[in-house]
Formats: C-alpha cells, structure tokens, sequence
C-alpha cells in the first residue's frame, strides 16, 4: 500500500510540476488578454452574420481562458447585445476547446504539433459550426433571452464552475427581468471589493493581474486538482500497454472518446493531463485529440444553453459538427503523426528528472489553486457578498 502511494504521489507531483511553468505563462498571458480586450467592441465586430463575422468569433474564442460553464454566459451576452447565430455557435464552440493557459500547457505537455493540431481543430470547428447554424438554422426561432442590459456587462469575467449551474439558467432565464436598483444602490449596498472595481469598458493592470493570478486560478481550481489526481491514478494503475490493441485506435477507441467526453464537464486546461495519461497507457493520439475537442466543447450545461440561446436545429448542428469534425481530426492525426507524437509522449512520461524550476513552479502552481479553492468555497460562504 505504501509503495503504491509513493508511486500515485510521485507520479502525481510530476505532472503538476511539468505542467506548472508553462500554467504559469498561461496566467500571465490571460492577464494581458483581459486587460487589452474590450467587450463593447467585440459586441460590435459580431453583429452581421456571414464567414468574416465568424471567423472573427472563432479567432477572438480561441485564446480567450475560459472554460465550458463560463463561456455560457458570455455568449448568452453576446447574443442579447446582436451577436449573430452563426458568431454565437462559433464561440461558444471554439472557446472552450483551447486558452492561452491550455496551449501553453498542451505545448509543454504532449509537444508543439499537438498544440498547433489542437488549435487549428478548435478554429476549424468554430468555423464550420458558426456558418452552418447561418445556413441552416431556422431564422425566425428567436433566442428566449430576456432584454439586454444597459451599458453591456462585463462580460469576460469568467464564472467558477461551481457558480456555473446558477449562471447559465440567469442568463437564459424565460421571466422577465427585475426592476433595476436605484443608481446609487450599489454604492450603498455593497461597500465591499467586488463593488469597487474600475470601468469594465477599460480594466485596469491591476484587476487584470487579480483576473490572471487569482480568479483564473480559482475557477481552474477544482478541475485541476481533479484532473491531476486522476491522471495520476490512472498512470499508476493501468498498464503502459493496457490501451492498446483494439483499443488503441478505429472506430471503437474514437467512439469510447467520444462517449467519455460528451456528458462529462472538463475543461481544457484539465483535460490535458487524463489525455496525457490515456496516451501513456496505449490509447492512440487521434483518440485523445477527439477527447480535447469533444469534452470541452460539451456537456449537458453548454447544450442546454445552446439550446436556449440558437434553437433546436442550431443545437444539432452545432454537436454533429464538433463530433464530426473531431473523428476526422482525430483520424488524419492517427494516419499522419501519430507515432510519432505516441513515442513522444511516452519518452516523456518515462523521464523522471524535474528541474528545480518546474518544482517550484509546482509549487507556485499548488499555492495558486489551494487559495483560489479557499476564496471560491469556503471564505465567501461566510461573507454577504463579493460572491462569484
């Protein structure tokens, strides 16, 4: 039992402290990102419909650090301040798959081709999910949203996970929205931080470094503290040839992938160090790659809000687009790279020596989630407000 363990933790730690350097970039990165974009003028690149409308949802979605529950909101602002169906069904498919802090990490991890491959799927699905919803969609079935508010929300100021079940049936609520506070009620009423903050329009570096390294952390915090265990109990259990075989590759592994991934919430950041795993154990890249795609992009959250926000045929348009989309990526990525990228992989699970840099980075990366896993859970249950 002892020796078993050892070996979980040790395993376990290696992921986290290979992974965190390049976290650590992530966070920085996502600061930098949310203090140069601006909502209101995203709100308005994304008005018209058509491929530029698109392809501009998908190229802003694809960096943006958020997860599968927090990019629900966002797009449901989106839509109510005029983003068209085509640009809504574009970024809530291409956000979630990839970030700054997921490329970064997914580089580091399983190696620049797989990164690039990755994000390339990600703007290819948007892509073709965004123009087909225009095409086909019905447009007279309107999004059952309730007004948009006025000046627009800040809307990149992503939700936990553990808020997301609340948010998304907010945002899409059916009833009608309550009267708004007198204007001054805010500054009465919440005399505490989260009330405090500067102009949305125009985040200052300071709360851009709070959003990097304090509530990206905290809205990472549970998946990746779950993800990473469960990485590293299944590199410690399973045997490296356990996935192989018939399971390795073909229409069974791509529809396990795809089974696994669809009910599942994961995120992208999380889903790198199970990908990892299940490749170390013999599952093929092509099968791991639809696992990245597929998981991120849904689960039953996001669907429904798809549901809400685009309509029903938007909604299976938007899933056969992703899977679709996912096993051909998944099956040109087995037929062209993927030994190369396997051996990879397992040369790189089978090296054990860390550099100081990446302990303390691991560290650093443990610190961030524990704090950010006491703020989200346990200190603002005490407090009335500055709630996520």
């Amino acid at each position: 039992m002892s020796e078993f363990l050892q070996s979980f933790l040790s395993t376990t730690w290696g992921l986290i402290a290979e992974m965190a350097p390049y976290l650590m970039l992530g966070f920085a990165a996502a600061s930098l990102l949310h203090w140069l974009v601006r909502p209101e003028r995203i709100q308005r690149w994304l008005g018209k419909p058509g491929i530029a409308t698109v392809a501009k949802s998908c190229l802003i979605g694809v960096p943006m650090p958020l997860c599968s529950c927090s990019v629900i909101p966002v797009a449901a602002s989106l839509r109510k301040n005029g983003a068209s169906r085509g640009a809504t069904a574009a970024f809530l498919s291409s956000t979630p798959q990839t970030g700054v802090d997921s490329i970064l990490a997914t580089y580091g991890m399983m190696g620049g081709l797989f990164a690039t491959i990755r994000i390339s799927v990600a703007f290819i699905t948007g892509l073709a999910a965004g123009l087909l919803v225009d095409l086909f969609a019905t447009p007279n079935e309107k999004p059952k949203l309730s007004p948009a508010p006025k000046p627009p929300l800040d809307t990149f100021s992503p939700l936990s996970p553990s808020s997301a079940p609340t948010a998304p049936l907010n945002a899409l609520s059916l009833t009608p929205p309550q009267s708004a506070p007198p204007p001054n009620a805010a500054t009465k009423n919440n005399s505490c931080c989260c009330s405090s903050k500067a102009d949305p329009k125009h985040p200052s570096i300071q709360n851009a470094l709070r959003y990097g390294w304090l509530r990206l952390p905290a809205d990472l915090a549970v998946a990746l503290l779950c993800g990473f265990l469960l990485a590293g109990l299944i590199a410690t259990c399973l045997p490296a040839d356990l996935l192989s075989g018939h399971y390795s590759s073909g229409m069974l592994a791509f529809a396990l992938a795809t089974l696994i991934s669809v009910p599942l919430y994961v995120c992208a950041t999380a889903s790198i160090p199970l990908a990892y795993s299940f490749i170390a154990a013999g599952l093929s890249p092509g099968a791991a790659l639809i696992f990245l795609i597929v998981g991120p992009a849904t689960n039953t959250a996001t669907i429904a809000a798809v549901w809400s926000l685009l309509g029903r045929k938007a909604t299976a348009i938007y899933l056969s687009t992703l899977v679709v989309i996912a096993w051909l990526a998944g099956w040109l990525f087995n037929l062209l790279v993927a030994s190369r990228t396997a051996q990879e992989i397992h040369l790189h699970a089978h090296k054990h020596s860390l550099s100081p840099l990446q302990h303390a980075a691991g560290i650093v990366l443990v610190l961030l989630l524990l704090i950010g896993l006491y703020n989200e859970h346990f200190k603002q249950r005490s407090q009335s407000c500055c709630a996520s």
